[in-house]
Order: structure tokens, then C-alpha cells, then sequence
């Protein structure tokens, strides 16, 4: 789940109509994907029917992401004893939601082989509107991040793009008339949302990668004792930014092409079709199919070996969230056991999770300057999220946690001093749940690392 405030409202328009009773700052996104999961894993016949799951095994027309709008129905900022952080009641209403599509303008996948793309589709000759037509399509593990200004959605699409890369586009939000709804909208709100294929852009070769679009920068290096700590100032990154990696702390340059300039294009021209001029669009339709499949290419993190061991955490939260008051940014990984994804008597893939708060930054010299790189500064210890199912027969859920829980969403409501975290986890890869936890219980669970500490060297064995 991300909080609206965060973007330009130039680009929410769709939203903002849609919604007009709600200022942006009550207005939360949410994303997940409907698919084949692992709800039914291990139940009899008998028990689907008891316990009233779907009977298909597969959904009947693929994969489905939708994009919610939500709003609290009580003030995330009232004050919860820690006793009943656990018990909180429902904390956002769904305003609306729309399943997001995919527009095809230019070729969409890497391969060439017939059922390894999507070709570029024109609307049919006539069709009201103009443009290309739009379907839905795998944006498998979505996530959100922002980028100057705009809302941009992370994901993977393993039969088109391979399972090495993840894959990311902005968001785009459109108002529709009554007789424009129906599948495009969901059937809820009046707008769509959709990405362009030629917009896409691809991220190798990380585990569950967060981008970095805000970056600290310290104003004053402090001095003059050791009691006065350097003043931090933020500002927009220069360029989007990966962690691709937890441990080793591996951070590189997004390389967006000309998807920005498009962007900026596609903003400052009408967008009808009668104002849009045939060979400028196939211009650009060339340049697209140059530039699509950009990819990141850096130096892969070490594999590990008897010297220089790693460990096998996994990331994150789809966008590192700003810590004003320290100048570090916020992440949420995981480990599953056993590391390997095969099937088990637990799970299809991966099971019994736990997850890690973090933070990075980079280091600071007595006079301000920076180093290049990112360093691991803080870390928790692992923890469960306590299980909401009540059993058969219980009148409350157990002291435990669900064999798989991942948390995938992350963000501040208020100061990140006194203010709420905001945490969205799937559970059992068949739902969802939101909770909060106080900021000031965050950052008491976080622990300072020493300067070049990775994740690896603060790992103990079980006993």
C-alpha cells in the first residue's frame, strides 16, 4: 500500500474526480495480483467444498492484477496501546478498484518466437477513440514505486520477459464514461489504469528489487562535539536507483532511456487523436522499438564461496521509504526455509518466513562528503506477523504465524519519529492484510550495525 500524498496531482486526476469527497492525503493505492495460488494446497475435495474456496485451479482467462483506492475509515494516527496492535479493526475501506491493463503500442516481451510476445495492436479501423487496444496481462508480485512525481508499478512476467528480470512501467489513470465501463474498469469507480508497452522498462538480475528515488544529502556536516549530528536534507535522486541485492548492500543506476522525455511528451501534447500528428507517432514507434527490453547491466553480487560466504536474504518493499530524521532508507526482506522453492509437504515453493527491518544509507566522512556506495546502517531482528485465522472450533487466532507471509508494501503515515509504519503482506500466497505499528516501536527494533557489516556477519546459528 502506498499513500497518494506522495504524487503529483497533475497525474491523479482521474482519481480525484472519481473521489471528490476525499483529499489525497485520505487516499491509499493498493495492488495485488488474482492467480493461481496456493489457497487449496493440501485439501481434500471435501474440504474446498467445506471451506468454500473456488474450484478452479487456474483462473479462466490468466493471471489479473487490480489496483485499489482506499481510505482509512478511522485516523491511522490515533494512538493504539501496544497490547492491541495485534487486534486492530479493519483499517482502509475500498473506495474503487480497476483491474490494470496493458495498452499495446509497440511489441511487448523479449522473444520472438510466436506465444513470446504481444504484438503492437491498433484499436480496430473505426473504433471511437483511436489508439491501441488495451488487455490485461501476468504483472506477477507487483509493487509500487514513485518517481518524479509519478505513480510506476515492479513486477516480473516470467513467459515473456524470463524470470531473471523484473520488469517496471509507469501507471497511467484515465476517466471513463458510464458506457466505457465494464471489463476495463472493473465494474468499480470510473477509471482505468494502465501501462504502455513502450514504457517498459527492465531491471537484471536481483531478487525482489526496491527502487531509490529520494536520496539524503547532508547540509551540514556537523562538528564541534560529539553530541551535534550532521543536518540531513532530501531531495529527488538524480537518476532511479536499484537494490537488486540485501547482502551483499548492492545498489545501481536505472537506466529509463527515453521513457522519461516520453513521458514529459505525452503529457504536454492533447492526447486525442485528431491532435496527434501520423508520422510523429511513427517516429516515435520506432524509437520505441529500439529502446524496448532496455536493460541494467552492472557487476553481479558475489555467489559466494568458503572466503566469502553470504546469506540468504531476500528483498523488499517495491520502493526503500525515506527516514527524514536520519537520513536512511527503510526496507522490509525475508528469509524462507529451506532457501530452495521445490515442492514440499508445506508448499509449492518457499515456506516458513520471517522477515528483517532495514536500513541504508550512504557513509558520511567528518566533513559531509559521501562515498559512492550504499552500506547496510540498521537491521532487526527476524520476526513472524501474527496469524488472523481463527481455527475450527477457536474463538481466537493461535500465538503463531502463518508458514508463509510476504510482506511486500511499506510506507510512513506522519513522522517517521512519532508516526504509524504501514505494512501489506500476502499470506499463505492466497490474501492479503494491512497493519501498522508505531514508528517509535520501529526504530527500537532496529539495530546499528558496524561500518561494512553485511547481513551474513550479523547472522547467528539456531540453538
Amino acid at each position: 500500500s502506498i499513500i497518494l500524498v506522495r504524487l503529483d496531482p497533475q497525474h491523479l486526476t482521474a482519481i480525484t474526480t472519481t473521489f471528490p469527497n476525499y483529499p489525497l492525503d485520505k487516499l491509499f493505492l493498493a495492488v495485488t495480483i488474482f492467480g493461481n495460488g496456493q489457497c487449496k494446497f493440501g485439501l481434500s475435495d471435501d474440504e474446498v467444498t467445506e471451506y468454500n474456496f473456488s474450484t478452479y485451479n487456474d483462473p479462466p482467462d490468466g493471471k489479473r492484477t487490480v489496483i485499489a483506492v482506499m481510505t482509512p475509515p478511522l485516523p491511522l494516527d490515533e494512538k493504539v496501546e501496544e497490547e492491541e496492535e495485534q487486534q486492530q479493526p479493519p483499517l482502509f475501506q475500498i473506495l474503487g478498484q480497476t483491474t490494470l491493463l496493458l495498452e499495446r503500442d509497440v511489441k511487448y516481451g523479449t522473444k520472438n518466437r510466436p506465444g513470446k510476445f504481444i504484438a503492437a495492436q491498433p484499436n480496430p479501423q473505426g473504433q471511437e477513440g483511436g489508439g491501441y487496444t488495451r488487455i490485461h496481462q501476468e504483472f506477477d508480485d507487483p509493487r509500487f514505486f514513485f518517481h518524479q512525481g509519478r505513480l510506476w508499478v515492479l513486477y516480473r512476467n516470467g513467459p515473456l520477459f524470463g524470470y531473471q528480470d523484473q520488469i517496471q512501467n509507469p501507471v497511467h489513470f484515465e476517466l471513463v464514461t458510464d458506457d466505457e465501463e465494464g471489463e476495463e474498469s472493473g465494474g468499480e469507480g470510473k477509471f482505468v489504469a494502465y501501462v504502455k508497452a513502450s514504457e517498459t522498462v527492465r531491471v537484471c538480475c536481483g531478487r525482489n528489487i526496491a527502487l531509490i528515488s529520494e536520496e539524503p544529502r547532508v547540509v551540514n556536516g556537523g562538528g564541534g562535539g560529539d553530541d551535534k549530528k550532521a543536518e540531513v536534507g532530501w531531495m529527488p535522486s538524480g537518476a532511479l536507483k536499484a537494490l537488486t541485492w540485501v547482502d551483499p548492500v548492492t545498489v545501481v543506476d536505472v537506466d529509463l532511456g527515453d521513457v522519461t522525455n516520453l513521458l514529459v511528451k505525452d503529457h504536454h501534447r492533447q492526447l486525442s487523436e485528431s491532435e496527434i500528428d501520423k508520422k510523429e507517432v511513427e517516429d516515435e514507434v520506432i524509437l520505441l522499438h529500439t529502446d524496448v527490453g532496455r536493460t541494467v547491466t552492472h557487476n553481479h553480487r558475489r555467489l559466494g564461496s568458503a572466503k566469502k560466504p553470504k546469506s540468504n536474504i531476500h528483498g523488499t518493499n517495491g520502493y526503500l521509504v525515506p527516514l527524514p530524521s536520519s537520513g536512511e532508507l527503510l526496507g522490509i526482506a525475508h528469509f524462507h526455509r529451506p532457501e530452495h522453492r521445490k515442492e514440499s509437504n508445506y508448499a509449492l515453493h518457499g515456506h516458513h518466513y520471517t522477515h528483517a527491518f532495514f536500513t541504508i544509507g550512504r557513509q558520511h566522512n567528518s566533513e559531509g562528503d559521501e562515498n559512492t556506495s550504499f552500506q547496510l546502517k540498521r537491521i532487526s531482528n527476524e520476526f513472524l506477523f501474527r496469524a488472523l485465522s481463527v481455527p475450527i472450533g477457536e474463538k481466537e487466532s493461535p500465538n503463531d504465524g502463518d508458514i508463509i507471509q510476504f510482506a511486500s508494501g511499506l510506507d510512513v503515515y506522519g513522522s517517521d519519529i512519532d508516526g504509524r509504519l504501514v505494512i501489506s503482506y500476502g499470506i499463505n500466497d492466497c490474501e492479503g492484510a494491512v497493519m501498522t505499528i508505531s514508528m517509535a516501536k520501529l526504530q527500537q527494533m532496529l539495530i546499528e550495525v558496524e561500518p561494512g557489516q553485511e547481513v551474513v556477519d550479523l547472522m547467528k546459528a539456531a540453538t
